[in-house]
């Protein structure tokens, strides 16, 4: 022991900043196994850390890119038909691919899936802690003196309130990695050193993330105008003063746009996708001056535990996320407060410090930061920037002479216990007001215990403070008496439940981190300041992730490796170049794209909002940047060229009870017409069967100008697919020959249990009612007895859109459905079914129901089948297919003059026909489309990226500039040698 001790000590001699960045790495990713192994987390459990967004997108795209770079078929990350029906993949790239760290993802099998995700966030905690580490070395000479406040500062940083929150958003690491490297080399830029490490390292972060990227761009400029602010002390007139100021700013916002532009490679690409997907999304921005949260709620943010996860967070807006724990709380507000600080800097900080405070309060300035929309849930996601600068400036006043007065101490106190009172006063979900019970009710089972160690431990401790302390006996009296009430206080605080509350914690190591600064620290008050921060930090972190639901380990890589096995059969022996698979169930909606097959759902926030409105025009799932094929129709099924649908297989309880490693999926559809039209089995295990149906479209057929020409309405999904059968046989919607596929049908009486009708009225349409007794459910039933044996749909009312309590019966079974829909959603319920009674049951928990426009609809099976033959009679016969390069060679022996896809439009999609170029358009809004003529044409789609030539011409000419702006500084630096 003493050896491994001499050689510590050799090393720290030897090595001080390493070991100050070992120390800065390893304490936060220490403190992060500790609160994993108590929340029972991988490696220390079945819990793997994939919570929210993270096992529903996250982890499919780091799937995606894996088979991209083992395959080596990287057309997949440009385009890719495991995006829903298809999609530009820039977006996913920019957003979810660009780490380093998702190396680990590419070379570990899907069975260690659990370690890579293990690995790749608690690497990214230290890579955190060591960044900013090398900030407070690099420019603040933390490696000179204190040198015990650069890994708790470091560690304060990487546990900081949004990092550990929204870890399942472990996208965002990177940038977070990158931001004090960021500052590193501006602040050398703005002192005047070279200018090219700034630029390259911001274009850097905005390869690696560029949504952050983009918030630390603006972060740039706040910090930028705040570094410069001393320079407006100097001596001169105001015209010198404000030359001294802006120069640097002019050279550091230069330097900027350089180092954009150097990512423009990436940049411009994404941006055109953007339009296509987040920028048609949400409302303009339009200035209010009304606040969008309670400016002092904001004060539950600075808590232990003050994670939002029970109150609707991803509804929001939230609060923000700006938790750093006291002691870098309590530096920042000494900046602001200190006499040895220079007052501009200090008007400085306060002026950014205002800015975040507005863009907290006022949803337009936030706006500005989200890119100009309101996020997605996961709000106020550039606040960890703020923790980033109050951590920055804390670190600075707490590496010189801490002074604080007693009467400043005592003020400071008196601001505390105020807050606390403050925040007792008001029902904060994730602030209990009492302390758990378990520790409650363990302190009153072990009082006698309690009491005496309590004794002990006090007597102990006066004894030690009487016989060291140098202050007189009068003082001594007086400091053991202030002792003894906070004892006592403590001691009945315990007792009555209220001690270890998030509020009261996070009170007493406030003032206790308070007490303990001073200009001179001994040891045990390091030690004891180091301890308080450690706990904080990570019981902060425990609370903060113990509440949200993780994915099983065993049972993500169950779900993976065995659909794989049936996806890659299933491909092995297709035959035909193009297909989709459809499915009944899935792990997430992402699932098409990590086990590798061009299905029909996605999740993404770069998803083509065409294709969203498409699917909800179809009376299917399109909504919140996703798509899900849940409703199908034999219409849609044609549309899309589903070849091969994919089920499950029933599964008695006995057989899960045996296997609880396996998943073991629920239906999302029920297809009760799949015998129809999928009529050849391709594939069979004991978990899972694959139909395939010979009669699929191709991924192109000819059409007519009518088809082409439709405009879709709302909530009218069987009249949108009306139409389009119509159109395909040139019949006009006011012409006599117009045929109704889907056929309204008339039900019976409607069955109520638990209501008074409101409004009802079956010639309008109408359907409202009001519950009687609001403890209890009420319930609305429909019996249905179709006459025939073709398919039957449920037309759902348009209230039910956003309806979420609710839910659904079919003859005495659960109906697997989402509640959240942007259009009304059209329900198979039966198929082959005449004679045979349908009961489809409504329950709601709300006390108003509206089932308004409820609708039963019958397909007209065999006339849509006709409509369907003589449009694949026109189809192309696809003869090579990729994500980006498709061949093929169609006969057009009617009156076709336009091709219509399957393929979502996008500008980058080229189409040659008999090797000439030929125009493209939008049919639908939706789809692409382009002219064709009678006879026998070859027909390529080329997809290329757009923007992707300019941005490569911008990086180009960036990357040269920088190159001789460094020649330039090197010629500099050797000529003063």
């Amino acid at each position: 022991m003493k050896n491994w001790l001499m050689r510590w000590q050799e090393l720290k001699e030897k090595h001080p900043k390493g070991v100050l960045y070992l120390i800065s790495a390893l304490l936060p990713m220490t403190i992060m196994l500790v609160v994993w192994f108590f929340m029972g987390s991988y490696p220390f459990g079945n819990k793997s850390l994939m919570a929210v967004d993270f096992g529903q997108q996250y982890i499919s795209f780091f799937g995606l890119l894996k088979n991209a770079i083992l395959s080596g078929d990287l057309s997949s990350l440009t385009y890719s038909f495991t995006k829903s029906i298809g999609g530009d993949m820039i977006g996913v790239l920019g957003y979810y691919l660009m780490s380093p760290f998702n190396i680990i993802y590419i070379i570990l099998p899907f069975k260690y899936y659990g370690l890579a995700v293990f690995l790749t966030i608690w690497l990214r905690y230290g890579a955190i802690g060591l960044s900013f580490a090398h900030l407070v070395v690099k420019r603040y000479k933390g490696a000179e003196s204190k040198l015990w406040m650069v890994p708790l500062f470091a560690t304060a940083y990487a546990l900081s309130g949004m990092l550990v929150s929204y870890q399942m958003n472990v996208i965002f690491y990177d940038a977070m990695i990158m931001l004090p490297l960021v500052i590193v080399y501006l602040e050398q830029l703005l002192d005047g050193e070279a200018p090219y490490p700034y630029s390259i390292v911001l274009g850097l972060t905005l390869l690696l993330q560029f949504y952050m990227g983009y918030m630390i761009s603006i972060f740039v400029v706040l910090y930028a105008f705040y570094y410069v602010s001393p320079r407006l002390s100097i001596e001169g007139t105001w015209k010198e003063k404000l030359k001294h100021y802006v120069r640097p700013l002019w050279k550091a916002f230069v330097y900027s746009v350089l180092g954009a532009a150097a990512a423009s490679i990436l940049l411009v690409p994404v941006f055109f996708n953007l339009l296509e997907s987040k920028g048609q999304i949400g409302g303009a921005m339009t200035f209010s001056f009304a606040f969008q949260i309670n400016p002092l709620d904001i004060l539950s943010k600075l808590s232990i535990g003050g994670f939002d996860n029970a109150s609707g967070w991803s509804a929001g807006p939230n609060l923000p996320n700006i938790y750093i724990g006291a002691l870098g709380f309590i530096g920042y507000i000494l900046f602001l407060t200190s006499t040895k600080i220079a007052k501009e800097r200090k008007w400085a900080a306060g002026g950014v410090t205002l800015v975040f405070l507005v863009s907290f309060v006022n949803e337009f300035v936030s706006k500005i930061w989200h890119m100009g929309q309101n996020p997605a849930g996961f709000f106020f996601r550039f606040s960890w920037i703020f923790s980033f600068f109050m951590l920055i400036l804390a670190y600075q006043v707490l590496k010189e002479k801490i002074e604080i007065s007693r009467q400043g101490k005592l003020l400071a106190a008196a601001v505390l216990v105020l807050s606390a009172i403050y925040l007792y006063t008001k029902d904060f979900t994730y602030l209990p007001k009492t302390q758990p019970e378990v520790l409650t009710q363990f302190i009153t089972n072990h009082f006698v215990i309690f009491v005496v160690l309590l004794i002990i431990g006090t007597v102990a401790g006066f004894y030690l403070y009487w016989d060291r302390s140098l202050k007189t006996k009068k003082e001594k009296k007086i400091v053991l008496l202030i002792a003894i009430s906070i004892i006592l206080v403590l001691a009945g605080l315990l007792l009555t439940g209220y001690l270890f509350s998030r509020v009261v914690l996070t009170l007493i190591i406030y003032l206790a981190v308070l007490a303990l600064l001073r200009p001179r620290m001994n040891r045990l008050a390091v030690l004891t300041l180091s301890a308080l921060t450690v706990f904080e930090l990570g019981y902060n972190a425990y609370l903060s992730q113990v509440t949200l639901g993780y994915a099983d380990v065993d049972k993500f890589v169950d779900a993976t490796v065995s659909v794989k096995r049936v996806t890659d059969s299933v491909q092995e022996n297709v035959d035909q170049p193009f297909y989709r698979i459809a499915t009944t169930f899935a792990y997430s909606r992402t699932f098409p794209s990590l086990v590798g097959y061009p299905g029909l759902s996605t999740f993404s926030s770069s998803l083509e909002r065409t294709t969203m409105d498409h699917f909800a025009y179809m009376g299917d799932q399109g909504i919140n940047a996703s798509t899900e094929y849940e409703n199908g129709t034999p219409l849609t099924d044609a549309l899309y060229g589903i070849r091969y649908y994919m089920d499950i297989k029933d599964i008695d309880q006995k057989e899960k009870d045996a296997h609880p490693e396996r998943m073991y999926f629920n239906r999302f559809a029920t297809r009760y017409d799949m015998h129809r039209y999928f009529t050849e089995k391709v594939y069979e295990d004991e978990r899972y069967v694959v139909y395939k149906n010979p009669n699929s479209f191709p991924i192109a057929f000819g059409t007519n100008a009518l088809v082409t020409n439709i405009n879709f309405g709302n909530n009218n999904a069987v009249k949108n697919q009306d139409i389009i059968l119509n159109s395909m046989e040139g019949v006009q919607k006011d012409q006599e020959s117009y045929v109704e596929y889907f056929k309204p049908l008339a039900y019976g009486e409607v069955e109520t249990e638990n209501l008074v009708a409101e409004d009802v009225n079956k010639e309008k349409g109408t359907a409202i009612y009001k519950r009687e007794d609001s403890s209890k459910e009420a319930i609305v039933r429909y019996r249905i007895t179709p006459q025939t044996d073709s398919t039957y749909y449920f037309f759902v009312p348009a209230a039910l859109n956003s309806e979420k309590e609710y839910s659904v019966l079919l003859n005495g079974k659960w109906l697997t459905h989402s509640k959240r829909n942007s259009q009304r959603q059209l329900w198979q319920f039966a198929d082959n079914a005449a004679g045979k009674e349908s009961v489809l049951e409504f329950r709601f928990k709300t006390d108003k129901v509206d089932l308004s426009q409820a609708g039963v609809y019958r397909a007209e099976v065999e006339q849509i089948k006709k409509v369907l033959e003589n449009r694949k009679a026109q189809g192309l016969q696809v003869e090579k297919f990729s994500n980006t390069h498709i061949v093929g060679s169609v006969n057009i022996t009617d009156d076709s003059i336009f091709m219509m896809t399957s393929i979502p439009y996008s500008d980058g999609w080229k189409v040659k026909v008999d090797g000439k170029y030929v125009p493209t358009s939008k049919a639908w809004k939706s789809f692409l489309s382009f002219p064709i003529t009678p006879g026998q044409h070859k027909v390529e789609f080329v997809f290329s990226q757009k923007g992707s030539l300019t941005g490569t011409v911008i990086t180009i000419l960036s990357v040269i500039i920088l190159y001789f702006v460094r020649l330039k500084y090197k010629d500099q630096e050797e000529s003063l040698v």
